[in-house]
């Protein structure tokens, strides 16, 4: 890196000592540490909403055979749109506000662990719920207690897909309807070819 802003402009290519230079002055005018707070506050309210939304329904939909044949065509639909194509319609819908950034956040995650969980719930081996059928236990208890529990990993892998998304989703989002976040920050920085504020601002997230 250091070899390769040696020949390079610094507005097209900054050192890492420019770089670092400016995290520090935006951490100090604490610039950077109020754009990344409220960049990861959407992130997170976004990510647990669609969290919480998709993995009950998700795992419904992965042992109700009915359930999954009338909603994964819909989900396998709308989960390749990108978020960010409706973030005119968020806006319109929700303002300019917090909302609408939470919303596209939300959508963004909600069909990643939506789609993770039910093909991990749909592939719970049977036999571990008929032996707790035939030991006792009820239905709920063979749901809570063996089909969850197997479906965690799934669940998981979602769930991590789904923030990686979100990081992605709330830049963009940002960018176009924000005032103060990461994603306005990196691009007031490349409107005034201030290169190493960019870096500075892409590192966080």
């Amino acid at each position: 890196w250091s070899v390769g802003s040696a020949f390079s402009s610094p507005f097209f290519f900054p050192s890492p000592i420019a770089v670092c230079a400016a995290i520090a002055d935006l951490t100090e005018s604490g610039v950077l540490p109020t754009a990344i707070v409220i960049s990861y506050f959407r992130i997170l309210t976004g990510w647990v909403i669609g969290c919480a939304i998709a993995v009950p329904l998700a795992v419904v939909a992965g042992r109700i055979t009915l359930v999954r044949q009338m909603v994964e065509p819909f989900f396998n639909f709308f989960r390749f749109i990108p978020p960010i194509a409706f973030l005119g319609v968020a806006i319109l819908w929700f303002g300019i506000g917090e909302n609408s950034k939470i919303a596209i956040i939300l959508y963004t995650s909600l069909f990643t662990v939506f789609m993770n969980t039910m093909a991990g719930a749909a592939s719970v081996d049977e036999s571990p719920g008929r032996a707790a059928l035939c030991l006792g236990a009820t239905r709920r208890q063979v749901l809570l207690r063996v089909i969850l529990p197997a479906t965690v990993p799934a669940i998981l892998v979602g769930m991590r897909i789904g923030m990686g998304f979100s990081f992605m989703t709330v830049v963009a989002a940002e960018m176009i309807a924000a005032n103060v976040s990461g994603g306005i920050l990196i691009y007031n920085a490349r409107l005034f070819l201030k290169t190493a504020k960019v870096f500075a601002g892409i590192f966080p997230l």
